[in-house]
C-alpha cells in the first residue's frame, strides 16, 4: 500500500450493521478482512456462549491477536533460519573462493 495510492470507499456488513469504511487496501481486501472478522465473532459466539456481543467481539479480536502474534513469531523464526543458511553459504563460498 502506498501513499499515493487512492483512498476507496467499501460497505461492509459486520455484525449485522453496515459500515462504509475508507481504505487503500481495495475493496476485495477489505471485504475480506470483514468476512474473517465475522467468521470469528461467530465462532466465539457459538463455542462460548457470551453474554454480550461486545464480549464475543472482544474475545474474537484477542483471538486474532494470538493469530497474528503467532505468525509473528514463526516469520522472525524463519528469517533468523534464512539468515543462519545465507551466512553458512557464504562461508562456503568464500572457502571455495580460495
Amino acid at each position: 500500500m502506498h501513499k499515493d495510492e487512492e483512498v476507496e470507499q467499501v460497505r461492509v456488513e459486520i455484525l449485522g450493521g453496515e459500515y462504509v469504511l475508507r481504505s487503500r487496501a481495495g475493496g476485495q481486501r477489505v471485504r475480506r478482512v470483514a468476512q474473517y472478522f465475522n467468521q470469528q465473532v461467530e465462532q466465539v459466539a457459538q463455542a462460548c456462549k457470551p453474554s454480550t456481543s461486545t464480549a464475543a467481539i472482544v474475545l474474537a479480536a484477542l483471538n486474532i491477536t494470538n493469530e497474528l502474534l503467532h505468525l509473528k513469531d514463526q516469520q522472525e523464526s524463519m528469517l533468523k533460519e534464512i539468515e543462519a543458511n545465507t551466512e553458512r553459504l557464504l562461508e562456503r563460498i568464500e572457502q571455495g573462493n580460495r
